[in-house]
């Protein structure tokens, strides 16, 4: 699926939620399933789709293959000009328009929803800690022709079976896409090696998800309106409109731990600190820290530090 930025006076900017909207948006024929799809487009095939495709968003994502064609790709602040097999990607929520140039084409893409990952937690972990998935600005690279043979036979094995008959063929589909995608990733970490701006964008992103992960923490926790909602990583997900595995993803990256990890440290921390230096009842500390029962709050505090909050404060600290 080839796309090219373009000006465009369209007042609104419609949501396409599963595949079968966008191929119907686009002119094309629908998907098997509304939330995986494979195609292989030549040429020929590039004539089914409509040529030009006002501006449209999305919640799926895509893995292209490119390895015939030639031209110019923009996606958001990125402009690549293609001279060889190349991959570019796309992310849900971002906006697409294309102009379908003239000319030999060949590529395969994948189509895949987040309906489609919770189906399959193993691919979904792996997906949410794909840099190229992370990005909100995609960007396409070039790879090597035995590289882009490799991965073709990928595409292959996984077009083959989706058009199967077989019953478990999706299951088949997801350790094919997961094997797809360690690939693809591999080659993204040679490119980003050549690449220091990318390093420096990656890098930036994480610790801005990640101090804002922390913000948050530090002003919600406190509001008794939250509760223990603020304990969860699906609520501070939520805030910062990620993917909980996402989240867990960046924030592994960056401080070694997981998210809820993170979470647990902060509340520790701050009970420690109420403990020792406030004469808060440990009944207070509880609804301070978001829990709605001591009993909550003291099991909680024993299976992290191996004591309970009162025998915690007798001693001091220590």
């Amino acid at each position: 699926m080839a796309s090219k930025n373009k000006v465009s006076s369209q007042a609104h900017i419609p949501l396409l939620e599963n595949l079968v909207d966008f191929y119907k948006f686009v002119g094309a024929a629908p998907p098997l399933s509304k939330d995986f799809d494979l195609r292989e487009v030549d040429t020929q095939l590039m004539n089914l789709f409509d040529s030009v495709v006002e501006p449209f968003r999305h919640r799926f994502y895509c893995v292209s293959l490119y390895l015939e064609g030639g031209g110019i790709m923009n996606t958001g602040f990125w402009k690549t000009t293609l001279s060889k097999p190349a991959l570019y990607f796309k992310t849900p929520n971002t906006i697409l328009s294309w102009v379908i140039p003239e000319g030999t084409r060949k590529e395969y893409y994948i189509l895949f929803t987040e309906a489609f990952l919770i189906k399959h937690k193993a691919l979904a972990e792996l997906v949410f800690d794909l840099p190229f998935f992370q990005l909100e600005k995609a960007i396409p690279f070039e790879i090597e022709p035995e590289d882009a043979e490799f991965l073709a036979g990928i595409y292959k094995t996984i077009q083959k079976e989706y058009h199967s008959d077989n019953i478990d063929k999706f299951e088949f589909i997801s350790g094919y896409t997961y094997l797809l995608l360690l690939n693809v990733r591999r080659l993204y970490f040679k490119f980003a090696e050549r690449e220091q701006e990318l390093v420096l964008e990656l890098k930036s992103g994480d610790d801005a998800l990640v101090n804002k992960f922390q913000s948050f923490i530090k002003q919600y926790l406190p509001d008794p309106a939250v509760n223990e909602q603020a304990r969860t990583v699906n609520f501070y997900a939520s805030l910062l409109n990620v993917h909980p595995y996402h989240l867990n993803a960046v924030v592994k990256r960056v401080t070694k731990e997981t998210a809820i990890s993170f979470i647990h440290r902060h509340i520790i921390n701050e009970a420690k600190s109420l403990l020792i230096q406030t004469n808060l009842s440990i009944k207070e500390i509880t609804f301070k820290l978001g829990f709605n029962e001591p009993a909550h709050f003291n099991n909680f505090f024993k299976k992290q530090l191996q004591v309970t909050p009162a025998i915690y404060r007798t001693q001091g600290g220590i």
